[in-house]
């Protein structure tokens, strides 16, 4: 009768040009060692072999196509059907059989499809006490050892002891599947494979996945023909048959290729799992066939998930006392931030620093566009340059690489100090960063073979897995040691916690603005009544003292005459500092309205009036001054009080001069060489209220700090220098923009 195989539906070409694609798990064949059958769910008919299947049973497997697959098992003592059953509720059942006499490993799984039948012939007889002893052994040996080199190199030892093959070697995957041999164990007359690298090509992605999946994998024979599996053309509608968990299924031709590149003759390989990833591999090479059993296979199984436990169990051991120690360093740093109220001072100004958190060489802190750096860094600028960067690469609030030159050529410049880059953004909008620098650690990495050489070409142009294994060393650089996940538990744990501070310190702030608001209020209240409450009784007191002045003076003593002078003097007094008072309050609610207008022109306008006052101070005025930008109503004031202020300090001096001029970048000035003061008080001299001089020198204590106001509201900044009996100078700009 015809037949169709599923191996029909795979690729008729495989080469190294779409290898990582090859659906090795359909392969259609198995290797020549057992023989398959696959039956249906519902009747258990039969609807696949494996070509030997009638080498095994001495029958004419055609003439029972479809027929109930008991029809095979029956006359050999084998109820297939109970054994079938087991599968509800596992996910794989073996068992000990005899065909022909024969020992038989029956071991049947099912797919999505169809119950999968395998026999295994078992010609390997052990001794089960000796052999649960030996596994025992090995298993503890493992565990007991101290780290996870030293549980490697015994893992290959004992495993090399226990099956027998020429070489086992530990076989651990990077971050980009590129493979090294971390461990060996192999016959002397061998030349040691140990620390060579592996591209990631040699091991592609889907047999990755189904070493997770299967767990431990055989060939016996590299150099074997494989043996098909026959399907009938009434099931053509049968999907491609998947292997995937099947112990028999046969090897892609490609890496047969690769395997007798090596001059191996048969493998055994056990995936070592983290987490549902695959961490290594336990590789074993022999250089001529070697068969293991089911059993074997299944305590190779068992061995590389205690290996697999161990390894783990110690990395996450390794993990906690990391995590401790960088969860105290954070709460040191987070203890600092809050004890001084501002996050660069409490990562950088004490004995522990940012750079304290991770395993780099260097930190930088950008907090509203100033950067703060820490240990060994970049520049300022190539940092700034770095961080914008970063911003435009990612839409998360964290990156990192080993090697940043290779993504950004402009760090190529200081890649020996900052190859390895963790960003962590506070504030991505504002561009807020943490950064930890890397420095690049040049090493000569060996490879097995040319890795940019993964093929070779023969004469007919066939690509073919490549023949040298010869070791090949290149040096890399601008690479540096790689980021931890405990490093980066540890930056985000920290960001978290400042986070955290600055949504505190907000909250706090916006109580703050809410009682600012009140009090706010309050003073327009106080303001309202100061203007219409106080300048009544005021004005009563006024007009009674020059009154009394007028018409009664003569006839008072000298007391009752200096009485009415004080009267009217502190009248004086009080309305000068009520008008300053409601000039200071009336601020907060004046819009800015942005115009040029002259500085000089404003100047002399206020100074026809404040010569009288002050007649014998000398002002000069710088020649050319540019224009002001701002609001001129209150810019006045500004003016008015810092000019007055000058004039009034100086006044008493033998020359008193006062100067006003320009610098660079929109800042001006206005100079005296008058009394000066300690620039001890220059953080108070702003406030309301806060003089430095007794009464000897008229004032409400509120002119510098309606100037101050008005600089405040035109978002700019002012500040002072001055030398006690030298001089003041006070300096001021106005952002240009409204």
């Amino acid at each position: 009768m015809s037949t169709f195989s599923p191996s029909q539906l795979y690729p008729k070409k495989i080469d190294l040009t779409n290898c990582d694609k090859e659906p090795i798990h359909i392969i259609g064949n198995i290797q020549k060692r057992g023989f398959l059958l696959t039956c249906s769910f519902e009747e258990r008919k039969l609807l696949r072999y494996s070509q030997n299947i009638v080498d095994l049973f001495s029958i004419g497997v055609d003439a029972i196509f479809n027929e109930p697959i008991e029809f095979l098992f029956e006359t050999h003592n084998i109820d297939i059907h109970a054994i079938l059953n087991k599968l509800e509720t596992k996910d794989v059942v073996y068992q000990e059989v005899h065909i022909n006499k024969a020992p038989i490993t029956l071991i049947t799984h099912k797919n999505a499809t169809e119950y999968i039948i395998e026999l295994e012939p078992n010609s390997i007889a052990l001794n089960p006490f000796e052999y649960q002893l030996q596994l025992s052994e090995i298993a503890t040996k493992i565990n007991t050892e101290k780290n996870i080199s030293e549980k490697c190199n015994s893992a290959a030892r004992l495993i090399k002891q226990y099956l027998g093959y020429d070489r086992v070697m530990i076989y651990q995957f990077d971050a980009d599947w590129n493979g090294s041999i971390i461990a060996e164990s192999k016959e002397e007359h061998l030349e040691s494979w140990l620390g060579l690298h592996y591209p990631s090509t040699d091991i592609p992605q889907q047999a990755r996945k189904l070493f997770l999946k299967q767990g431990v994998r055989i060939i016996d024979d590299v150099n074997e023909i494989s043996t098909p599996i026959i399907t009938n053309t009434k099931n053509i509608d049968l999907p491609p048959l998947d292997l995937s968990k099947s112990e028999l299924r046969a090897v892609s031709p490609i890496h047969i290729e690769y395997l007798q590149n090596m001059k191996v003759g048969a493998t055994l390989t056990a995936a070592i799992v983290f987490n549902d990833t695959l961490w290594g591999l336990i590789a074993c090479h022999h250089y001529s066939q070697k068969f293991i059993n089911f059993y074997q296979r299944l305590s190779c199984k068992f061995l590389a998930q205690i290996f697999s436990t161990s390894l783990q169990l110690d990395s996450k051991n390794n993990v906690l006392d990391q995590i401790q120690k960088s969860s105290i360093t954070r709460s040191v740093l987070i203890d600092q931030i809050t004890r001084e109220k501002d996050i660069v001072l409490g990562l950088s100004r004490f004995d522990i620093t940012l750079n304290d958190l991770t395993h780099s060489t260097g930190a930088a802190i950008c907090i509203d566009n100033d950067i703060t750096l820490i240990g060994t860094c970049p520049e300022i600028e190539q940092i700034r340059d770095l961080i914008n960067f970063i911003s435009e690469q990612t839409t998360e609030n964290f990156y990192q690489t080993n090697s940043i030159s290779r993504a950004f050529e402009t760090a190529k410049a200081y890649k020996n100090i900052a190859s390895g880059v963790l960003c962590q953004f506070i504030s991505k909008a504002k561009k807020d960063a943490l950064i930890w620098f890397k420095p690049e650690v040049i090493q000569n990495v060996d490879w097995a073979g040319n890795p940019e050489k993964a093929v070779s070409i023969d004469e007919d142009v066939h690509l073919s897995p490549r023949k040298s294994f010869e070791k090949w060393s290149i040096e890399q650089e601008g690479i540096s040691e790689p980021w931890t996940d405990n490093e980066i538990a540890a930056v985000k744990s920290l960001n978290k916690s400042i986070s955290d501070i600055i949504i505190e310190k907000y909250n706090e702030v916006k109580e703050l603005n809410a009682r600012l608001k009140m009090a706010y209020d309050e003073l327009e209240s106080f303001s309202y009544s100061v203007s219409h409450d106080l300048r009544a009784p005021l004005r009563g007191i006024d007009g009674f003292a020059h009154i009394i002045k007028e018409e009664y003076f003569d006839s008072l003593d000298d007391f009752g005459k200096n009485s009415v002078k004080t009267i009217i003097d502190s009248v004086e007094k009080m309305n000068t500092l009520i008008d300053d008072i409601l000039e200071y309050s009336g601020l907060g609610k004046k819009p800015v309205e942005y115009r040029h207008f002259s500085l000089i022109k404003l100047t002399k306008d206020l100074l026809v009036d404040l010569e009288n006052i002050y007649p014998n101070v000398q002002v000069e005025i710088q020649e050319a001054m540019p224009d002001l930008k701002g609001d001129k109503t209150i810019t006045t004031l500004l003016i008015k009080n810092l000019l007055e202020n000058a004039m009034k300090y100086s006044s008493k001096k033998e020359k008193p001069l006062v100067n006003i001029g320009h610098l660079k970048d929109t800042i001006y000035y206005i100079k005296d060489n008058g009394i000066g003061f300690d620039m001890k008080h220059q953080k108070t001299i702003f406030g309301v209220f806060n003089r430095l001089v007794n009464d000897e020198y008229s004032g409400s204590g509120i002119g510098l700090a309606i100037a101050k106001r008005v600089v405040d509201k035109h978002k700019g900044k002012i500040w002072v220098e001055s030398k006690l009996n030298e001089g003041t100078t006070f300096y001021f700009n106005l952002k240009s923009h409204e």
